[in-house]
């Protein structure tokens, strides 16, 4: 329990840091991209990988920060495309921005390749799958219908085999990265 909240803590004072307001600024406008470039299939079905943008603010910065940049990419995100925001459905997008931050925060290595793993398959199974088909259900903008649910089902397990592989090689490269060009260094 000490480690958790010592990690939330450095996490919020990650907020100090102008490199991790840059760079979750800009991950906040790589979400809203990416929301933006998701794939419809029929009505209901909408593949995208938004949540590769806050896995990143969460791995770099913590739960903090990576909560703050999903419900901002959520609400700027439902202005845009001209939608009212769905409060319920923001909650839930700053359910990923903790989980991600919690599980990805100060991990490397090994380490960073299952937690990443377990954050995607909690966040399809639990958030995605649980949370966000019952908001959708109890506010009308998703069929209670059994087909509809197993073909959510059935996206949902599809995309696992594709984030996963690539949640798994894009975090560690954007880690490495971003230590090597902008881990502790000073300005001359």
């Amino acid at each position: 329990m000490k480690k958790f909240l010592s990690n939330f803590k450095s996490s919020a004072a990650e907020l100090k840091n102008v490199r991790c307001l840059t760079v979750t600024g800009i991950m906040v406008a790589v979400f809203i991209l990416l929301d933006m470039c998701s794939i419809k299939v029929g009505d209901f079905i909408k593949i995208n990988f938004n949540f590769t943008a806050i896995a990143v603010v969460g791995m770099l910065f913590g739960p903090v920060p990576a909560i703050l940049a999903s419900i901002a990419g959520d609400l700027i995100g439902c202005i845009l495309s001209g939608q009212a925001p769905l409060i319920p459905l923001s909650v839930t997008s700053m359910l990923e921005g903790f989980l991600y931050g919690i599980l990805l925060y100060k991990k490397s290595g090994m380490k960073l390749v299952i937690f990443s793993i377990t954050a995607r398959v909690i966040d399809s199974a639990v958030i995605c799958l649980i949370f966000n088909t019952a908001i959708l259900m109890h506010f009308g903008l998703m069929s209670q219908t059994t087909a509809q649910l197993y073909l959510r089902y059935g996206k949902l397990s599809t995309e696992l085999v594709f984030f996963i592989p690539l949640i798994i090689f894009l975090l560690p490269a954007i880690q490495k990265f971003y230590e090597k060009n902008f881990r502790h260094k000073t300005r001359l």
